[in-house]
């Protein structure tokens, strides 16, 4: 887990999903500690944004 990255970017509650959007995009790309939650998915699925992999995860095939 990236503890930096975390502390200088704190998606508050009720955060809106434009926003929520943003910041796990980032995450992903940043840090990746944990997967884009479902409603995320979904959402990044209505907008045509592929879901990112987790940082650090491997390469798929």
């Amino acid at each position: 887990m990236n503890a930096e990255w975390h502390d200088e970017h704190v998606l508050g509650q009720g955060a809106s999903m434009d926003r929520r959007v943003e910041w796990h995009l980032e995450h992903a790309h940043e840090c990746g500690c944990r997967a884009v939650p479902r409603t995320v998915v979904e959402e990044l699925g209505r907008r045509g944004i592929p879901v990112p992999e987790r940082a650090g995860s491997p390469e798929p095939g």
